[in-house]
C-alpha cells in the first residue's frame, strides 16, 4: 500500500512538472503556424519607455535611410551617365545591360529577401545587402570595361532589393497606424538624389576629374556607412525567437530550393528576352521568342510546383493572394511602377526631342519624374494615415494618373511648361499609389508574412515595369520609324536638300551631326529639326495611349481594393532585442528562458 501510494504521489508530481513545463513553453509560443513558432518576446508588446528614442531604433532608421539613398545612387546616377561611360571605357554593344543587370537583380531579389528574412530573421540580410552594394560600387567605380560595370550593377540590383525592403523592416517595428508616415519619411531621406540625381550626375562629370566614377564613389561611402549602422544597431527577432521548436537544419530541410531556382531562373530569362526584343534582336527572332517562352514556362511551373508539389515552406505563400484586397493592391502598385520606371527612361527622350536645349537644361527637366514621385510618396503617406477610406485615395490617384496621361497626348514641340506640369501631376499620382500600396497591402495579411507580402509585391511590380518599358520602347521605336521619314523627307527636300543626300541625312540625324551632310545649310537644318520634333510628338502620342490603357487597369484594380482604416491600429508586429534599444539581447533572453525551465524543474 505504501509503495503504491508513493508511486501515485511520484507520478502526480512528475505530471505536475510536465504540465508546468508545458504551460511555460506554451506561454512563450505566441504565434504557431506550419512555418513558425514565434516566441512572445519577438512581438512588439511591452515596449520600454522611450523605445522609439533609443539609440538602437534611431540608428536603425538612419541605416534604412542611408540604404535607401545608396539604392538611388546605384540606379539614378549611373543611368544618367551611360553615354559618357560608354565613351570613356567603351564603346561596347552591351552598354544597355548596365541598366538591365540592375533590373534583373532587383526583380529577382525582392521575393527572395522578403520571404527568407521572414523565416531566418532580417538582420544579416540587411547587413550583407548593403555590403553587396558596397562591393558592386567598388567594382563599377574602378571598372575599365563596360562588362565590369554590368557585373557591379547586378550586385547593386540584388542589394537594391534589400535596401528598398526598408518598408518591411520599418513596418514591423512601428504601430500599424504610423506605417505610412514612416515609409514616407524614409522615402524623403533620399530627396537629394531622387529629385536632383540627373543634374548631380552631370555636374560631377563636368566639374570633377573622376567624372562619372563619382556616382559609384558616393555609393561606396553611403552603402559602407549603412552596413556599419545595421551591424551595430539593427537587432530584430532572431531565428530562435521565430522558431521556438525547430532547429536551423530542420528549417533548411523544409525550404523550397526548387522553387528558388524556378522563380529566379524563369524571371531572369523572361526579362532578358524582353530586353532583347527592345533593341538587340527583332521581336520575331528565335532569340527573343525562345527566352520569353522558356522564362514564362519556368514561372508557370514555379507556381504549380509551390501549389501542388512542395510540402515544406513555399517560396511564395500563395495564400497571400486570398487575403482581402491584396491581389487588387498588387495590380494597382504594379501599374504605378509601369509608369514610374518607364518614364525614367522615356521622359528624357521626350525632352530631348520636343524641348531641346543645353545638357544642363535637359538634366533639370529630367528631374521632374523623380521629384514629383517623391512628393507623391510623402502626400500618400499623410493621406493614408489620416483618411481611413484608403480605397478612395487609390481610386482618385488612378483616375488622376489616367487623366494626366491622356493629357500628355496633346504635347507638341516647344510646349515645355505644359509638358512639365502634366508629367509632374502624372508622377505625383504614381507616388501616392506607391506609398499606399507599400504601407497598406500587408496589413490584411498575417504579421509573419509581412516580408513575403511586400517581397511578392516588389517582384511583381518590378517585373511588370520591365514588361511595360519593353512595350513603350517598342511602340516608340516603331512609330519613330514610321513618322520620321514621313515628316523629315518632304521638309528637307522642300528646304533645298539634294535627293542624293537623304541617306546621309538620316545617318547624321541619329548621330546629331547634321552639319556633315553634303549640300545642307542652316535653313535645311532648321526645317529638319522641326520636322523631326513633330514626328517625335506623333510617336509619343502612341506611347501615352499605352500608358492610358495601363492606368485604366489600375483604376479597375483600385475599385476592388478594401478600406484599410480598421487595420491602422496601435499594434506593433515585432520589437528589437539589444541594449541599444532598451531591450535584453536574444542571448540574454535565451539564458532567462533556460533559467525559468531550471527553476520550474527545481520546484
Amino acid at each position: 500500500m505504501l509503495e503504491s501510494q508513493s508511486k501515485v504521489e511520484e507520478d502526480t508530481i512528475r505530471g505536475d512538472e510536465l504540465s508546468q513545463q508545458s504551460n511555460v513553453e506554451a506561454r512563450h509560443v505566441a504565434i504557431h503556424t506550419d512555418t513558425y513558432d514565434i516566441d512572445e518576446d519577438a512581438l512588439g508588446t511591452n515596449l520600454p519607455k522611450h523605445y522609439y528614442l533609443s539609440p538602437g531604433f534611431l540608428g536603425t532608421v538612419a541605416a534604412l535611410c542611408l540604404g535607401n539613398i545608396s539604392n538611388y545612387l546605384g540606379w539614378i546616377m549611373p543611368s544618367n551617365s551611360l553615354t559618357l561611360i560608354d565613351e570613356a571605357i567603351g564603346p561596347s554593344p552591351n552598354i544597355t545591360w548596365v541598366a538591365l543587370a540592375y533590373t534583373l537583380g532587383l526583380s529577382v531579389g525582392f521575393l527572395l529577401v522578403g520571404r527568407l528574412s521572414d523565416i531566418f530573421g532580417r538582420r544579416w540580410f540587411f547587413i550583407l545587402g548593403n555590403v553587396f552594394a558596397l562591393i558592386g560600387a567598388i567594382v563599377s567605380g574602378t571598372a575599365n570595361h563596360v562588362e565590369s560595370i554590368i557585373g557591379g550593377n547586378l550586385l547593386g540590383g540584388l542589394a537594391g532589393a534589400v535596401q528598398i525592403s526598408f518598408t518591411v523592416a520599418i513596418s514591423e517595428l512601428v504601430p500599424n497606424k504610423h506605417r505610412p508616415l514612416w515609409i514616407s519619411a524614409i522615402f524623403f531621406s533620399s530627396f537629394e538624389i531622387a529629385c536632383f540625381g540627373p543634374v548631380i550626375a552631370q555636374t560631377l562629370v563636368t566639374n570633377t576629374a573622376a567624372g562619372w566614377r563619382w556616382s559609384f564613389y558616393l555609393d561606396m561611402i553611403v552603402a559602407g556607412l549603412a552596413a556599419v549602422l545595421f551591424y551595430f544597431f539593427y537587432h530584430p527577432p532572431t531565428f530562435r525567437l521565430l522558431h521556438k521548436n525547430r532547429s536551423r537544419m530542420e528549417q533548411l530541410q523544409r525550404m523550397d530550393f526548387v522553387g528558388v531556382v524556378l522563380f529566379s531562373g524563369g524571371l531572369a530569362v523572361f526579362l532578358i528576352g524582353l530586353s532583347w526584343g527592345s533593341g538587340t534582336y527583332a521581336w520575331n527572332s528565335s532569340h527573343v521568342i525562345a527566352t520569353i517562352v522558356v522564362g514564362a514556362v519556368g514561372l508557370v511551373i514555379f507556381v504549380l510546383y509551390d501549389s501542388f508539389v512542395h510540402r515544406g515552406d513555399p517560396l511564395m505563400p500563395l495564400h497571400l493572394f486570398r487575403s482581402r484586397g491584396y491581389l487588387a493592391m498588387v495590380i494597382t502598385a504594379m501599374v504605378g511602377s509601369c509608369v514610374y520606371y518607364s518614364m525614367n527612361v522615356l521622359w528624357p527622350q521626350q525632352v530631348a526631342y520636343l524641348f531641346p536645349g543645353t545638357t544642363t537644361h535637359e538634366g533639370w527637366l529630367a528631374c521632374v519624374v523623380g521629384s514629383a514621385t517623391l512628393i507623391g510618396q510623402i502626400v500618400g503617406g499623410i493621406l493614408c494615415r489620416f483618411i481611413p477610406k484608403s480605397r478612395y485615395i487609390l481610386i482618385a490617384s488612378c483616375l488622376s494618373l489616367t487623366a494626366f496621361a491622356a493629357s500628355m497626348v496633346s504635347i507638341a514641340p516647344g510646349q515645355e511648361t505644359k509638358g512639365i506640369v502634366l508629367m509632374f501631376m502624372a508622377c505625383l499620382s504614381v507616388g501616392i499609389i506607391e506609398t499606399c500600396s507599400l504601407a497598406l497591402a500587408p496589413l490584411a495579411c498575417a504579421s509573419e508574412d509581412l516580408g513575403a507580402a511586400l517581397g511578392a509585391l516588389g517582384s511583381i511590380r518590378s517585373a511588370g515595369a520591365s514588361v511595360a518599358t519593353a512595350i513603350y520602347s517598342t511602340i516608340l521605336t516603331n512609330k519613330l520609324n514610321t513618322f520620321v521619314p514621313k515628316k523629315v523627307t518632304p521638309a528637307a527636300l522642300n528646304a533645298g536638300l539634294p535627293q542624293s543626300s537623304l541617306s546621309a541625312l538620316y545617318t547624321n540625324l541619329t548621330a546629331g551631326t547634321l552639319t556633315k551632310v553634303a549640300g545642307i545649310n542652316s535653313d535645311i537644318i532648321a526645317a529638319v529639326v522641326e520636322a523631326d520634333a513633330q514626328a517625335a510628338a506623333e510617336a509619343f502620342k502612341y506611347v501615352w495611349y499605352a500608358v492610358i490603357a495601363f492606368a485604366c487597369v489600375a483604376t479597375i484594380a483600385a475599385c476592388l481594393t478594401i478600406d484599410y482604416g480598421e487595420y491602422l491600429t496601435e499594434d506593433v508586429a515585432r520589437k528589437m532585442h539589444s541594449a541599444t534599444a532598451g531591450m535584453p539581447s536574444d542571448k540574454e533572453g535565451n539564458r532567462e528562458a533556460e533559467g525559468l525551465h531550471i527553476e520550474n524543474r527545481d520546484a
